[in-house]
């Protein structure tokens, strides 16, 4: 059972990744689509404007980086990885099998990323994390997770999902 101490930090931790979340799907895209469409506007421009447009544009794309480098910071402050998967998990309930600590930070990356699509997405009431040397397993009892192919393609890792009316079981196979 979490103190109440304990619980005041998840909560507070889960605060900060769901607005990162927000600004990240609102703010951020909307400087980043408002960028695109400033470089086609200057395309089409005479040349005698497109400086003062340009200046517009790099305004933006600073922006754009001050709120990425926020929003990092944001998710970041979690004070750690445990803390920070336990609050993207709610509100369903985590059973952690195996050591977190043995995973460096993409793979922890990947196991916060699926936690969060399972407890936003699945619609059941339990995640599953079991921890191995050569594998993560995360699994719910909802009806579906939504998949992290890329990230796991970069690490050079095998993606396997499988879904049923039971839940839905992910694995990574990093050899």
């Amino acid at each position: 059972m979490l103190s109440q101490k304990n619980l005041q930090r998840r909560l507070q931790s889960s605060t900060r990744i769901n607005l990162a979340r927000d600004l990240h799907d609102s703010l951020a895209q909307d400087l980043v689509a408002i960028g695109y469409k400033l470089d086609l506007l200057i395309a089409d421009l005479p040349f005698n404007y497109r400086a003062k447009v340009r200046e517009i544009r790099d305004l933006v794309t600073t922006a754009t980086g001050q709120v990425r480098k926020e929003l990092f910071a944001l998710r970041a402050t979690a004070e750690d990885p445990l803390d920070q998967i336990i609050s993207s998990a709610i509100p369903l309930a985590l059973d952690i099998q195996g050591d977190l600590s043995t995973l460096d930070s993409r793979r922890l990356r990947i196991v916060n990323e699926l936690v969060r699509n399972a407890a936003s997405h699945s619609k059941g009431r339990i995640i599953r994390l079991e921890i191995t040397e050569d594998s993560l397993i995360v699994s719910d009892d909802g009806v579906g997770l939504f998949g992290v192919s890329e990230l796991a393609d970069q690490l050079g890792a095998r993606l396997e999902i499988s879904s049923s009316k039971e839940g839905t079981k992910v694995e990574i196979h990093f050899s």
